[in-house]
């Protein structure tokens, strides 16, 4: 699947190359911002109602992109311009991606197009993925807080269903795009959450940091992009200067764009679906 790796990069590098690829991602973007700015000037009760016009809106967009470049690339192009702009759903706070999840699950059964339905069952397993990722932050990672013993932490994310959930959503998404691009997709999700455990520019943590990214068995991309975001997290946390944390994050895009591009080398039969 070379091809795919080439036609991406073309994309990202000379994004005037296809204007109506390159205007469906400015208008992905666009939405995603205003969607943003618009919930957070509103109270709970009115979000909840505008929520399933723009979600909906915002799925037809990105099935019209992957029309255009196949399912995969337009994965790839929309998980790197969220990453890059910082409008992602996953900014969106636990409430109104669980009525995302819904409204997903909803569009997946209605379509009647293959593309539609696909498009339609990855957003809804991403945002699964966001919820789980959140509720483990929350959660897992609350050691020495007195308000979450480790026995109440752990009978919640028993409740939860944490574990069946995720690898469920986790291997739906495989099966789809393939185990690389899904690890991508996923780390870079999990990063952009709004609500997610940071550690801090300490030596013990400055050990997890080492030794987590290690200890998860993917790929030698994921794991130094994910040893990278640990480090721009805890650089963040200690109030590092804006300069050095914008040269960071173009860092960490680049590293984001490789991966995207390596993943996109081994394809399952189907992810190039709707490629014009």
């Amino acid at each position: 699947m070379s091809a795919a790796r080439e036609r991406f990069l073309a994309h990202v590098r000379t994004p005037d190359l296809d204007a109506e690829v390159h205007g469906l991602r400015l208008s992905l973007t666009n939405m995603k911002r205003e969607a943003l700015e618009q919930v957070a000037r509103m109270d709970e009760q009115r979000a909840a109602l505008v929520m399933p016009g723009l979600y909906e809106q915002l799925v037809q967009t990105t099935t019209q992109l992957a029309g255009h470049t196949g399912l995969a690339i337009g994965i790839c192009l929309s998980v790197l311009d969220e990453n890059n702009s910082g409008a992602s759903l996953s900014r969106f706070d636990r409430e109104l991606r669980e009525q995302m999840s819904d409204i997903s699950l909803e569009m997946s059964q209605r379509h009647g197009s293959r593309l539609s339905k696909m498009v339609a069952e990855v957003e809804a397993q991403r945002l699964i993925w966001r919820h789980s990722h959140e509720f483990m932050s929350w959660l897992a990672f609350r050691r020495g807080d007195e308000r979450y013993p480790a026995k109440d932490r752990l009978e919640r994310l028993g409740a939860f269903g944490l574990q069946q959930r995720l690898l469920e959503a986790r291997g739906k998404v495989i099966e789809r795009v393939g185990i690389g691009l899904s690890a991508a997709v996923e780390g870079s999700d999990r990063f952009l959450l709004g609500n997610r455990w940071r550690l801090s520019d300490g030596p013990e943590h400055a050990l997890e940091r080492y030794v987590w990214p290690l200890l998860s068995y993917l790929p030698p991309s994921a794991v130094k992009i994910e040893r990278m975001r640990w480090e721009y997290d805890a650089m963040a946390e200690a109030d590092a200067e804006e300069p050095r944390l914008e040269g960071e994050r173009a860092k960490l895009s680049g590293l984001l764009e490789a991966q995207l591009a390596q993943s996109l080398r081994t394809l399952p039969e189907g992810a190039n679906a709707g490629e014009l």
